[in-house]
């Protein structure tokens, strides 16, 4: 279970931002698995805006790792960064990696998927690096090939399979990318005004993915880590912004992460109505 400390170099140790982001699935699958680390929270706030984080922390390879950013995850004398290597790597240890060949690259394609497709271009539009309507709604087949098509394609591959599971008979990082990516979008675009009927236009005619999300959150685990104060952290933030809450202006960082939802809940309505 997660420790206060780091006290070994054979314990885990993953160091990440107070939101969900980058770090999320492995902290999902680290408590999911009960593994023996430390969640090593780094304050948004106190080092990115008000801190040294660009002159100082982020060049020092105990603590941002040889890459210079995080998540950084730590274990036995190594240190690993980049998001995809990061989860591989817990996924690896905690059993939620096939041993089957065409299953474990399959249940990378899928945690891949989510990841390159679905979240990064989404993180890059709460920046402003990235075009809502270009590049999260729409993409390279047009208007209809963002977001609510990667979502009927993860509907498609949990409708098609007998266990219940993303890939073969078993749990694996497939699954909990799965979860982390339609839980963080449900919860936090119904915060929003339009966000209920956004949802329902992603999600609504998506049984299997109802099916799965109430298998994930029913692991005794996952509900606990759920529930815990640790959780409440950094839990409820899908990005770097969501800490700040409403000083992201006098910040000069733009709309707070709720103004961004809004905007995309508000597009992905204008989308469907257009269809």
């Amino acid at each position: 279970m997660p420790q206060d400390s780091y006290s070994s170099p054979d314990q885990l140790l993953l160091r990440y931002w107070d939101a969900s982001g980058r770090g999320m699935l492995i902290r999902y699958m680290a408590y999911d698995a009960a593994l023996d680390f430390v969640d090593e929270v780094v304050s948004v706030e106190e080092t990115f805006v008000s801190g040294s984080w660009a002159s100082k922390e982020k060049f020092l390879p105990e603590f941002s790792g040889p890459l210079k950013a995080l998540p950084v995850v730590e274990h036995n004398g190594e240190m690993i960064n980049q998001t995809s290597a990061c989860t591989q790597y817990v996924a690896e240890i905690a059993g939620f990696m096939p041993e089957a060949p065409a299953d474990r690259a399959k249940a990378i394609m899928i945690s891949s998927y989510i990841y390159e497709d679905i979240q990064v271009p989404m993180w890059d539009a709460f920046w402003g690096w990235k075009d809502w309507e270009r590049d999260v709604i729409g993409g390279f087949g047009g208007p209809t090939s963002g977001l609510p098509l990667k979502i009927s394609t993860l509907e498609q591959i949990l409708a098609s399979s007998a266990s219940g599971f993303a890939v073969g008979s078993q749990i694996s990082i497939a699954d909990f990318s799965i979860f982390y990516v339609v839980e963080s979008l449900t919860r936090r675009m119904l915060e929003v005004a339009s966000g209920p009927d956004a949802i329902e236009m992603l999600f609504g005619d998506k049984p299997a993915i109802a099916q799965h999300q109430k298998m994930m959150i029913a692991r005794p685990n996952i509900a606990s880590y759920r529930q815990s104060d640790i959780w409440h952290v950094y839990g409820p933030f899908w990005t770097g912004k969501g800490p700040l809450k409403d000083r992201t202006h006098e910040l000069g960082m733009g709309e707070t992460e709720l103004e961004g939802f809004e905007t995309l809940a508000l597009l992905l309505l204008r989308l469907s109505n257009a269809q």
